[in-house]
């Protein structure tokens, strides 16, 4: 049957809440049996300063009550770079940020990984997130900016793949974070240019795999090309941590990013629940998917989401022995 900690979640924007209700959301979690909420932000699009927003609000604080008492986690993922490195700290310390394939420091997107002042000089920001920013599983999600091909060329970065700079951020940041949360752990996000495992540097313990498979064409199982890079980075990091972020129920990707040109979603049960059996025979416990955009735009086109959410708490369900 399915394991007692098993997360079932899904991942969504503030809007995709304050645009249907709380009753509305009472029954998706009710549905798809989800025991795990990750409210996203993404800097350019829908900054972190709207979700601070929102979970300070009535609404937000309403949310997370209602999750409280129907026994859901509440986490929050973020890519976070953007924010927690402040760009106006350029003129100053051009060293803290990313030099490109030219050898020229770029203001814009992620950092010099290799950097341990600007680590250090995440701290104000670490600390204004983590005064409302309560994840109720101690996991903690920074991820880098989501943007190809803006990694660091510089001396000390250049012989690191972008996964190994990620992860020689994510270790210095997660000794930070401890000193707010001493149970924190952080996130490594296994996603595009990362999906390559580590093999230069190790993870320190606290920091955990989440894969993300975006880009792959869910009529058909599992790549195997991302079906070997999952094996290979679940010998990189603690078994005990294995964290999917899969697209589902992702209504933004299947729509392109475009909130004009909303599409049905298409998922299927059989399809979700093929996948599911897949990443748990692989030793994963830990399955989400981004849900978003299936809010008050979505219901008025294309009517009840009730049949998405039913179907997947299905496919977890389908795949118990």
């Amino acid at each position: 049957m399915t394991p007692k900690e098993e997360k079932r979640g899904v991942v969504i924007y503030p809007n995709d809440v304050t645009t249907v209700g709380l009753d509305e959301w009472e029954k998706r979690i009710r549905l798809g049996g989800i025991n795990l909420i990750g409210l996203h932000a993404a800097t350019v699009n829908d900054p972190i300063d709207t979700l601070e927003a929102f979970v300070k609000s009535p609404t937000g604080q309403s949310f997370l009550n209602m999750c409280e008492s129907m026994g859901v986690d509440v986490e929050y993922e973020l890519h976070a770079l953007q924010y927690i490195l402040p760009r106006e700290l350029f003129d100053s310390h051009p060293e803290y940020f990313r030099e490109d394939a030219g050898g020229v420091r770029q203001k814009q997107y992620n950092m010099c990984f290799t950097s341990e002042e600007a680590v250090e000089a995440m701290r104000p920001q670490i600390e204004s997130l983590l005064e409302w920013m309560h994840p109720t599983t101690h996991r903690y999600f920074f991820w880098t900016d989501d943007k190809q091909d803006k990694f660091c060329h510089c001396k000390n970065c250049r012989g690191y793949s972008p996964s190994e700079q990620a992860l020689i951020y994510e270790n210095r940041l997660l000794k930070l974070l401890r000193e707010y949360d001493p149970e924190a752990t952080l996130a490594h996000l296994a996603y595009h240019q990362t999906v390559e495992p580590p093999a230069k540097i190790r993870a320190d313990k606290g920091i955990f795999l989440e894969f993300a498979p975006i880009n792959r064409d869910y009529s058909l199982p599992l790549p195997y090309a991302s079906t070997e890079a999952l094996k290979a980075n679940m010998l990189a990091f603690p078994a005990y941590s294995q964290h999917i972020l899969e697209y589902w129920l992702d209504e933004s990707m299947f729509s392109k990013w475009k909130r004009d040109r909303l599409v049905p979603n298409p998922f299927r049960t059989a399809e979700c629940a093929r996948d599911i059996y897949k990443y748990r025979s692989m030793g994963a416990s830990d399955i989400t998917t981004f849900a978003t955009w299936l809010y008050g735009d979505y219901i008025r086109q294309y009517g009840s989401t009730d049949s998405i959410f039913s179907g997947y708490g299905e496919a977890f369900s389908e795949t118990c022995d």
